[in-house]
């Protein structure tokens, strides 16, 4: 992302999320202001049809600012606030922006990506799938907003080894301060 697209990218993501639920709080200002994600993530990519923005996902690592803290046994990549414009959905924008973020993390030799997705977001979710993640409710977590369900994708053969397995799914989700420690 450019700084002169900071704007573009914060609209169009608060619009695509506002289609299929509501972001309240402090956590709808972070994601109008992408600018304030830039320095703390990997990258902050954006796709461009005809010259217009119109989708964004962020890529993280852990160490990351953007990695917010999760525990590096659940994954070793992953990517956050994937967004495109509802006028230009359904034209394979996603999902270019999240295999252009797993196909940078497997040239990096990384193992496994991990993501959060709020659980009401099941378009993404099934793009998700579609990608090769697997739903983790053992490592669900809640936000104020709702619950975060949580999905990991093996990048190499050698990820079942080098990761937990899949543990107890708790009654209820703890809260993700209290599983992703700053």
């Amino acid at each position: 992302m450019r700084p002169d697209e900071s704007a573009r990218v914060g609209a169009l993501t608060l619009a695509a999320y506002d289609r299929y639920g509501t972001i309240t709080g402090p956590y709808r200002l972070l994601l109008a202001d992408p600018a304030r994600r830039l320095a703390g993530c990997t990258a902050l990519l954006v796709a461009e049809v005809d010259a217009e923005v119109v989708g964004t996902v962020t890529d993280v690592r852990p160490g990351d600012d953007e990695w917010e803290g999760r525990p590096v046994p659940e994954g070793d990549c992953g990517f956050r606030v994937l967004a495109v414009d509802p006028a230009a959905e359904a034209r394979g924008i996603g999902r270019a922006l999240a295999a252009t973020c797993l196909n940078q993390a497997r040239a990096e030799g990384r193992h496994r990506a991990v993501i959060t997705s709020m659980a009401w977001m099941t378009r993404a979710h099934h793009l998700y799938r579609q990608l090769g993640f697997v739903r983790r409710p053992d490592l669900d977590v809640r936000f104020p907003g709702g619950d975060g369900v949580v999905f990991t994708c093996d990048l190499t053969a050698q990820a079942p080894s080098r990761f937990s397995p899949p543990g107890p799914v708790p009654d209820q989700p703890p809260w993700f301060e209290d599983v992703w420690q700053r």
